[in-house]
């Protein structure tokens, strides 16, 4: 099996099952007040330690979730109903994920005014747009540190500068999903307020993901139970945070031996195949994720003939997969209709091989070739 869907999900690391395994064995509620419950609160309080301290920031500052999505929305449903009375703009971009996207348009549709930057040719967001739309009753910027689905770094620290020097009552939030792990992530550095980040992601389980809070005030979305300061209530996913802080302890992937594998796959694309295109920034990437249109192709016929050679990839987020739309993302790139729909999503992991891309590569220039003579 060669699996380069890493962006949708990785596979859980050795560190994190063993962490797992730990928390069955530590099964007492965090809540409860007797010796097993304590046990458990402080190995939550270990896992926040490993997380600040790979984010740069203060353990007192993570609230853990259910994953990225709702980190997301407890940042923009929190930031926008705690803020309401001091103003009533945010601004996001047009290629944000799903659970960004979303729960902009609902706030606009509950009377917020609600600004989407365009972004380039290359997938970066129009800075100038944003310092254009700031104004003094902006109350949240949230852009993405790194696209999901092309591996486009976005100027967040910029971003974050301007808004801040324009309104310092406006918070800054960035969604670190896809870079926490394959590019240095630093709260100081972003000089943003919050920070959404996921477990499944960085070799961790799913249900589980975390927003880092500083020096901004939210107000809860869910009821129900003082944990967490009472912003984010319910009995916490042990087993997951556990394994969250032991695969952030681990992770931190050589981000120019992530670029290695995107150059080196795009390089074998284009020796053997004519007629494709590399979509988003070569300069300002990630180098965790590979964005190839072969146009004159359906890219989903494409993915169920590799899948019977045993190679996974995607055709984009797999939150938006079962849509019949275009990608948002690509559409806002300006790239044409019939690219789109011949654009997949290589994404890679710190245990992705050259071995793995050379034999995946053949069998996608075998699989194009094919499918283009009978369409």
């Amino acid at each position: 099996m060669i699996y380069l869907d890493n962006a949708a999900t990785t596979k859980p690391c050795r560190e994190a099952a063993e962490a797992m395994l730990e928390a069955a064995e530590e099964f007492g509620n965090p809540s409860s007040l007797h010796g097993l419950g304590l046990r458990s609160e402080k190995l939550i309080t270990a896992a926040k330690e490993k997380l600040a301290k790979k984010l740069g920031g203060d353990r007192k500052n993570i609230y853990f979730t259910s994953g990225g999505t709702e980190a997301n929305n407890l940042a923009l449903f929190g930031t926008a109903y705690a803020k309401q009375k001091l103003g009533r703009r945010i601004i996001t971009s047009e290629i944000e994920h799903p659970s960004v996207l979303e729960a902009a348009r609902k706030l606009e549709r509950e009377g917020f005014d609600v600004v989407f930057a365009d972004v380039d040719r290359d997938g970066r967001v129009n800075v100038g747009q944003i310092k254009e739309k700031l104004t003094e009753d902006t109350i949240l910027v949230s852009i993405m540190h790194v696209n999901n689905e092309t591996g486009v770094i976005q100027p967040v620290e910029e971003i974050a500068k301007a808004a801040h020097a324009l309104s310092p009552k406006c918070a800054v939030h960035t969604d670190c999903v896809q870079s926490f792990g394959k590019i240095p992530v630093n709260i100081n550095r972003l000089g943003v307020d919050m920070v959404s980040v996921s477990a499944h992601k960085i070799h961790g389980f799913k249900g589980c993901g975390a927003l880092y809070v500083n020096n901004t005030r939210l107000t809860p979305v869910l009821y129900g139970g003082e944990q967490q300061n009472e912003l984010r209530p319910g009995t916490e996913n042990v087993g997951g945070i556990l394994a969250f802080g032991a695969a952030a302890e681990r992770c931190g992937c050589d981000a120019a031996q992530m670029r290695h594998k995107r150059s080196l796959m795009a390089e074998l694309l284009k020796e053997k195949l004519d007629d494709i295109e590399i979509n988003g920034s070569d300069e300002f990437n990630s180098g965790s994720v590979l964005n190839v249109s072969f146009p004159g192709i359906k890219a989903e016929i494409l993915l169920h003939s590799l899948e019977r050679h045993e190679i996974y990839l995607s055709t984009g987020s797999a939150c938006s997969s079962h849509k019949p739309q275009p990608s948002h993302v690509l559409s806002a790139m300006g790239v044409t209709p019939r690219s789109i729909a011949g654009a997949v999503r290589i994404s890679f992991s710190e245990f992705t091989t050259d071995e793995e891309l050379i034999t995946a590569a053949e069998r996608i220039a075998e699989e194009v070739k094919t499918i283009r003579r009978y369409m």
